[in-house]
């Protein structure tokens, strides 16, 4: 029975990412993911409390999910701070199936402030700490003034536009991308 239990909810969470990630939090509903789930409504509902809880336990599994992969970059000893920033976002681009900014609009207008809480403290634990991580064991020196925090920060918003659910061709590959971050557009040396 604990192992149907699991399936049912794994299935529910399954459908869910797809119906969030193709049509943002606002316009999914529990009775079209409970349909397209394969499971009715009160069943849906004895496994998450809300379409909010559906969502944070979206949110978990892909956060829980792409932290994996992240971290074993930024502990990859054989790669250097370019390369492993390059996986990195490589890593995001394939591997988070949101629109980010999407994501960000929802978590920001449509989820309860404990639930914004709770997602942030998940999504710092999930994606911040290991490319903080990564700043902070960095194999080049970080220009003076700048702390690892604002530099992870601004690689992360510089990613944004590039951790889309569907790829523009116009986008810069993100092997450009990581090289204009760290080396930026003039040829003037310091």
């Amino acid at each position: 029975m604990e192992k149907e239990t699991k399936n049912t909810r794994t299935k529910i969470i399954q459908v869910a990412t797809r119906l969030f990630m193709d049509n943002g939090y606002q316009s999914t509903s529990t009775r079209q993911i409970a349909q397209l789930a394969e499971v009715t409504q009160p069943n849906l509902y004895h496994h998450f409390k809300n379409k909010e809880e559906v969502y944070v336990g979206v949110i978990e599994a892909l956060l829980s999910d792409v932290n994996k992969e992240l971290v074993e970059i930024v502990g990859n000893q054989a790669l250097d701070t370019i390369s492993k920033l390059t996986e990195f976002a490589e890593c995001l681009k394939t591997k988070h199936p949101f629109d980010f900014d999407l994501m960000m609009h929802d978590f920001k207008t449509k989820l309860t402030e404990d639930t914004q809480l709770k997602l942030f403290v998940l999504w710092n634990k999930s994606y911040k700490a290991p490319l903080l991580q990564l700043f902070e064991e960095s194999d080049f020196s970080i220009r003076r003034g700048l702390s690892t925090e604002m530099i992870t920060t601004h690689f992360l918003n510089t990613l944004s536009p590039y951790i889309k659910t569907e790829q523009r061709n116009h986008a810069l590959p993100i092997a450009q991308v990581v090289d204009f971050f760290i080396y930026g557009v003039s040829s003037k040396s310091n």
